[in-house]
């Protein structure tokens, strides 16, 4: 919405719509409240000056309310207007928002609203009132529309608007591995590894790359009976059916044969089996005793009456080098419309993963947050299953008045009643990322839930799946070298199935995979920080560092320089040439 003139913005609500006032004459303070900060020395003539604090700045906002006579609709507005601008969730304490003026639009001041002053009447007898809202900002500085510009290896030249210091961030994404990264801005410098020249030039890669699979192709994966017949889940299963690639997206899916999803023949509905296509991924030549994977699974259940008690399962198997399964992460759907769950397990060699077995440890098991779970009424449904003949009588008048009775076979439908428990949460429709690492008995590992739409990581998890945790083998019971992986994407018959009624199954698929062999390296030797196509956020807003995601520290900085005003000479330095580098930054007004 097009702010006017005399409107004003707050949080995201509109003066005279939201709030439904009309905004007066503000008055913008010239400068933040400041504090002398002096030292009274004695005998010394005069004080000993030590700075000036910048404190908060205060604007002032006066507003009008004009109800004419109507005390009711004045009181609607008064109550309105408070419990917009104030809130009684203590989760919303320290928090600042957004305020926009449409005198000038282009300005943002954050801060919180201190005070709402007692209305005042414009008209005596009338419900026409004047107040003023109070809005404070602690950081006194207002901003302009965020800046992004391409940053080359080297110098770099760069205007900033605004009359205020600002932070950087740059984002980088090398298209090699780098031992070191960083930048100097107007005398100060940041980056992330060896700083000494000594130390870079003999730095050691933790990460040697084994797999590098983006799921563009089949050519390395085998559903050969041979490849896949070690390769074990729980439960009963049959392997059969395909997968193909869905070049779009770059995942692996089940192949469609005329629009239908590839799972096989059906088993017999006594055997309650999962089936589906299984597949080996035959690029792995060497095996790993210490190693990392990065993988994803996606699964969408889908609504509706049949289509919600649809069951599927997904998921990555980890083999030894005679194909037996050692581990498996994924997502399984429980029956009758039950939520689904996510699994990280480990097992012995040839393990099976059932319940109680002894042999398999859940590192991970479980629904996820339980904010993002909710329970309809569940629903029952009749679904018919053939027919049959039942004799009943059926009693007629001739035309003398004479009544008789007579027995006939009718044909009737058979039913039975299933049921959908309606149940959904964070998974029913999820994304999720493992990346997990083994160092000798220690596994070091990740499960992030990533937005479909933007390729990026959920933070909130209070919503989303966001795990993670270390695991210690201490009996070294699962100390097995890593020599393959397997694909599955399997469903269960339904009643549905049985008696031909229509419903969609789960889309069920895998998104990449990445190995990488882990080195052994001492703790005082320099390693490499990065690998190719690893994203890295150097921060000076928030004073962190990011490397594919995660947190990362040491850095070597001196407080995080700033843009100034004006002309900046800012160079990057590393192994950048040919990488993908952005600034941003908030040009800032004092």
């Amino acid at each position: 919405m097009t702010l006017q003139r005399d409107d004003f913005e707050y949080a995201g609500l509109n003066s005279r719509d939201d709030l439904q006032v009309e905004m007066g004459n503000v008055v913008l303070p010239s400068a933040p409240a400041m504090a002398e900060q002096v030292t009274d020395i004695p005998a010394m003539y005069g004080n000993q000056f030590n700075g000036t604090d910048f404190t908060s700045r205060t604007i002032s906002i006066p507003v009008s309310i004009y109800c004419a006579d109507n005390q009711d609709a004045f009181n609607q507005i008064m109550h309105n207007l408070s419990g917009l601008l104030l809130s009684d969730d203590p989760s919303d304490n320290g928090k600042e928002y957004p305020l926009v003026f449409g005198f000038e639009p282009k300005v943002t001041y954050w801060g919180h609203i201190t005070a709402i002053s007692d209305p005042a009447p414009i008209n005596v007898g009338m419900y026409d009132m004047t107040l003023t809202i109070t809005f404070v900002q602690s950081d006194p500085r207002a901003t302009l529309p965020q800046v992004e510009t391409p940053l080359k290896n080297g110098l770099n030249t760069i205007t900033v608007d605004g009359t205020a210091r600002t932070e950087p961030v740059i984002q980088v994404v090398p298209k090699r591995d780098l031992k070191y990264i960083g930048f100097s801005l107007n005398g100060g410098l940041y980056g992330v590894g060896p700083e000494d020249p000594a130390d870079q030039d003999t730095a050691v890669q933790p990460y040697v790359k084994a797999v590098d699979d983006p799921m563009g192709s089949m050519a390395m994966w085998s559903n050969n009976a041979t490849a896949v017949s070690s390769m074990k889940i729980n439960g009963s299963y049959t392997y059969q059916g395909a997968s193909q690639i869905k070049t779009e997206t770059g995942v692996m899916m089940v192949a469609l044969n005329s629009g239908k999803k590839n799972y096989g023949t059906m088993p017999t509905t006594t055997d309650n089996k999962w089936y589906g296509p299984a597949y080996r991924y035959t690029g792995m030549t060497n095996s790993l005793t210490d190693w990392r994977i990065r993988t994803g699974v996606h699964h969408i259940k889908y609504s509706g009456t049949h289509n919600g008690r649809a069951i599927g399962q997904v998921a990555v198997l980890l083999l030894d080098t005679n194909g037996e399964t050692i581990g498996r992460f994924g997502i399984v759907d429980h029956g009758s419309g039950a939520r689904p769950k996510v699994y990280l397990q480990l097992t012995e060699p040839g393990g099976s993963f059932d319940t109680g077995d002894g042999i398999h440890k859940d590192i991970y098991y479980g629904y996820g947050p339980s904010k993002a779970f909710t329970n309809k009424k569940d629903a029952k449904i009749k679904i018919k299953t053939g027919t049959t003949t039942k004799t009943v009588k059926k009693t007629s008048k001739s035309k003398s008045g004479k009544t008789t009775t007579k027995s006939v076979k009718e044909t009737v439908n058979k039913y039975t009643t299933v049921v959908n428990k309606k149940e959904t949460d964070a998974l029913s429709s999820a994304w999720i990322v493992l990346d997990m690492t083994k160092v000798g008995q220690t596994y070091t590992w990740s499960i992030t839930q990533y937005n479909t739409s933007t390729g990026q990581p959920y933070t909130d998890a209070s919503k989303y799946l966001i795990v993670h945790g270390t695991y210690v083998d201490t009996g070294k019971k699962y100390d097995t070298a890593l020599g393959g992986i397997g694909s599955v994407m399997l469903k269960k018959p339904i009643t549905e199935d049985v008696e031909k009624v229509a419903y969609i199954n789960p889309f069920l698929s895998i998104t990449g995979l990445k190995i990488w062999q882990v080195n052994s390296v001492p703790a005082n030797t320099p390693t490499y920080i990065a690998n190719a196509g690893q994203e890295i956020v150097l921060n000076c807003e928030d004073e962190s560092t990011t490397i594919g995601g995660k947190l990362v520290s040491p850095v070597w900085s001196t407080d995080y320089p700033k843009l100034s005003p004006g002309v900046n000479s800012l160079t990057m330095t590393g192994d950048l040439d040919d990488a993908t580098i952005v600034l941003k930054y908030l040009p800032r007004l004092l």
